[in-house]
C-alpha cells in the first residue's frame, strides 16, 4: 500500500532535522574538543612517584656548542639502565625530532618517567633517522650505531619521592663522522644551583615538582620535589627562604634557597581550597586565600599557628600585598568587588566595585590594577581617591597582571596574548602572541626578560622587554601553575 504523500514527506523531514542536528552536535562537540585545554604535543604525562619507592626524573637536552653543521635526529627511544632494572622514559613526541639550529642557545625538554628508586648506571638512547639540514631539505645520514648507552654522573642513586633532572649536551662538531656518517656525542650532566641573583622557580602541581630556572641562560637547571600539589610560590628576601603552597595537601612548605631543603612546614588549619599565598615583608606572616571557604587567613610564622581568619565576599582570588599603602588587597570573583585591608588586623578599611570576574592585582604607584576577567577590561583605581580612574580593555579573559613602573603585562587567559599596558597613558600599546591559555607571568628585571608560563602548552615564553617581542620558549613538558623571580 503506497504511503500518503504527506507521511512520505513528513518522515523524510523528520530524518532531514534529525541529520542536521546530528551534524551540528558533531560539530559543537568537535569544536568544544579543539578548544579545550588538553594535552598538546609537548605536554608528557603527568604522574607524581606514588610512595617512596619510586621517583620522578626528566630529561633536558641542550648543544655543547653553536650547531655550524646543521644537524638533525630523531630519538626513538630512551631508557634508564641500572643494576636492578631498565626503565622506559616517555618522549615528549615519538619520535622526538632534535635540530641544531632550532635549539640554538635553548634547550628542548625530551623525555620523563617515573622510575624506581634505586642506583642506576646510564641512559640509552634509540636513534631513529638523522640528517644535515639544507633550507627545508634533509640529507640523511647512516646511523651505524642508532643504540648508544650514555654513562650517569657520579654514584647516581634516585631516591624514593624524589625529583630530579638530567640534562644531554650534545656535540653536534662530534656527531658527525666522514660527512656521512652520524653517531650523536652526547653527555649527561647532572643537575646544579645557579646563583640567587640568577635564579626563577616554576611550580608543576601535577609533578609535585618545583623546576629552577637559570635566567641568564633561560634553562631549566633541576627539579626538587614538593608533595601535596605545589601551587602558589613565595620568597622572603632576608631570609632567603622560598614559601611553597602545597594546595590539595593543605601545607605550605618551607625550602632553604640556598641548599633546596625543606626546612619547615605549617599545615593550614580548616582549609577547602587555598589558592594564593603572600609573605610579608618581614617575613612574619604568611597570607593565604581559601577560595573554597571564602576566608583570608593569617599564619604566623615564627609560632608557626593560625593568627586570623576573616570571611571576604564570594570565591576570593586575586591577593596582593600594598606595602607602600599598608594595606592588603583582596579581590573576589563573584562578588565583583576588591577588599582594602589592614595588614596588622585584618579589618576592612574600604570596598572597591569593580568589573565582572576580578582576579589578579597589581599596586603600581598611587594605583592598583584590576584584571577584570569577566569584563575583557582592566579596571585602574586610585588609592588615593579610592575612585576608579579608567578602565582599559584587552584581550579575551585577562587574568594576571605583572609590572616595572614603566609597564604593565596583562595575560589574556583565553585569547592567548598578552597586552602591553602604559601606565601613564593608561592604554593597551601592543597586543604580543603567545601559547595556549597563559596565565602566570614574571619579569627579571636583570636580564629584562618577561616570562609568561602557558598551561596550554608546557612551555614558558620569554618577552625582551627591549623590544616586547617574543624571543624564545623554554619547554617544561607539564602544566606550569606559579612563577617566582628571585629579586
Amino acid at each position: 500500500m503506497l504511503k500518503p504523500a504527506w507521511r512520505q514527506g513528513q518522515r523524510s523531514g523528520g530524518l532531514l532535522c534529525v541529520t542536521i542536528l546530528l551534524l551540528a552536535l558533531l560539530l559543537l562537540f568537535v569544536g568544544c574538543q579543539s578548544s579545550a585545554p588538553g594535552r598538546s604535543r609537548g605536554l608528557a604525562p603527568e604522574r607524581p612517584p606514588a610512595g617512596e619507592n619510586e621517583a620522578l626524573l626528566s630529561i633536558f637536552l641542550h648543544l655543547d656548542q653553536p650547531d655550524s653543521l646543521g644537524l638533525w635526529m630523531e630519538v626513538a627511544g630512551i631508557e634508564l639502565v641500572g643494576e636492578q632494572a631498565v626503565v622506559p622514559l616517555a618522549l615528549v613526541r615519538e619520535p622526538a625530532e632534535l635540530a641544531g639550529p632550532e635549539i640554538g642557545e635553548g634547550q628542548r625538554f625530551l623525555a620523563r618517567g617515573v622510575v624506581p628508586a634505586g642506583v642506576y648506571d646510564g641512559l640509552r638512547l634509540t636513534i631513529g633517522r638523522a640528517a644535515r639540514l639544507r633550507g627545508q631539505e634533509k640529507l640523511f645520514l647512516a646511523t651505524p650505531e642508532p643504540e648508544r648507552l650514555l654513562p650517569l654522573p657520579g654514584d647516581f642513586r634516585l631516591r624514593g619521592g624524589e625529583s630530579r633532572s638530567l640534562f644531554l649536551a650534545w656535540k653536534t662538531e662530534d656527531s658527525l663522522r666522514d660527512r656521512a656518517f652520524f653517531s650523536p656525542a652526547l653527555v649527561v650532566q647532572d643537575q646544579t644551583m645557579p646563583l640567587l641573583a640568577d635564579l626563577a622557580y616554576v611550580s608543576a602541581p601535577g609533578l609535585n615538582t618545583i623546576f629552577l630556572l637559570r635566567t641568564d641562560h633561560n634553562r631549566v637547571c633541576g627539579s626538587l620535589a614538593i608533595p601535596g600539589g605545589p601551587t602558589r610560590l613565595a620568597f622572603d628576601a632576608r631570609r632567603e627562604l622560598l614559601y611553597v603552597l602545597a594546595a590539595q595537601a593543605g601545607v605550605i612548605h618551607v625550602v632553604e634557597v640556598a641548599t633546596s631543603r625543606e626546612v619547615d612546614r605549617f599545615r593550614i588549619p580548616m582549609v577547602i581550597n587555598p589558592s594564593a599565598l603572600r609573605i610579608s615583608a618581614d617575613g612574619l606572616w604568611a597570607y593565604v586565600l581559601d577560595e573554597g571557604g571564602d576566608d583570608l587567613l593569617r599564619l604566623d610564622l615564627l609560632r608557626g599557628g593560625l593568627d586570623q581568619r576573616v570571611r571576604l565576599g564570594y570565591k576570593p582570588r586575586g591577593l596582593v600585598l600594598v606595602e607602600d599603602w599598608g594595606l592588603l588587597a583582596v579581590a573576589s570573583a563573584l562578588s565583583q568587588e576588591v577588599y582594602l585591608l589592614d595588614p596588622e588586623t585584618l579589618a576592612v578599611k574600604e570596598v572597591l566595585a569593580v568589573g565582572s570576574g576580578p582576579d589578579g592585582l597589581l599596586a603600581q604607584g598611587d594605583y592598583l590594577y584590576v584584571a577584570e576577567s569577566g569584563a575583557n577590561t582592566v579596571g585602574i583605581f586610585n588609592l588615593r581617591s579610592g575612585r576608579a580612574s579608567s578602565r582599559v580593555n584587552t584581550g579575551f579573559m585577562p587574568r594576571r597582571l605583572v609590572g616595572d613602573g614603566e609597564r604593565i603585562y596583562v595575560s589574556n587567559h583565553r585569547a592567548g596574548t598578552v597586552s602591553l599596558l602604559a601606565p601613564r597613558q593608561q592604554r593597551v600599546l601592543r597586543e604580543i602572541p603567545v601559547g595556549a591559555l597563559p596565565l602566570e607571568m614574571a619579569i627579571s628585571s636583570q636580564n629584562r626578560w618577561v616570562y609568561v608560563a602557558e598551561q596550554g602548552t608546557g612551555n614558558l615564553t620569554i618577552i625582551d622587554q627591549a623590544t616586547n617581542r617574543v624571543v624564545g620558549q623554554l619547554e617544561l613538558g607539564a602544566r606550569p601553575e606559579h612563577l617566582l623571580v628571585i629579586k
